[in-house]
């Protein structure tokens, strides 16, 4: 008789036991992963004019530039005059700007919009082939322009 329960449940259910330990094991990685997908975010570099509070500054110091786009974060306006994903572009877009004597800084963004940052790996190889100062703009304004529909929404 004992040998009868031993076989015919305690077997069964320590196997139960064990595949529904392995199982869920497996289902918890798999989200785990989807999870780890779906959170991706994107490293690029951010070059930015300055932060301000006030609108009435916003448009004083707004007066020096050409091409901009002014971003709505956490209730301060944040000036950028481009972004790349590339630190070699990086440079050449700052001393573009240390050209112009505009003071800029630096700044890592994540990004986790998919369609902007294909955009912009696309633009910074046209922008790693370029070295004229017409043809860097003409990049950047597109950079600018795309960052502007994409993500802002204008």
């Amino acid at each position: 008789m004992k040998k009868k329960l031993i076989r015919g449940v305690i077997i069964p259910l320590l196997f139960a036991i064990t595949l529904g330990f392995y199982g869920a094991k497996i289902a918890y990685q798999f989200y785990q992963v989807k999870k780890a997908l779906n959170e991706r975010t994107f490293n690029a570099y951010a070059i930015q004019y300055g932060v301000y509070t006030s609108p009435t500054t916003l448009e004083k110091n707004l007066a020096n530039l050409d091409d901009y786009v002014v971003s709505l974060e956490d209730g301060k306006y944040y000036i950028y005059l481009g972004f790349t994903t590339d630190y070699n572009n990086l440079s050449k877009m700052r001393s573009l700007y240390a050209n112009k004597d505009i003071n800029v800084y630096t700044k890592e963004v994540f990004i986790d919009n998919d369609e902007f940052v294909s955009s912009l790996e696309q633009f910074d190889v046209l922008l790693a082939s370029v070295n004229k100062e017409e043809d860097i703009i003409s990049v950047n304004e597109a950079i600018l322009s795309s960052y502007d529909e994409i993500i802002l929404g204008n």
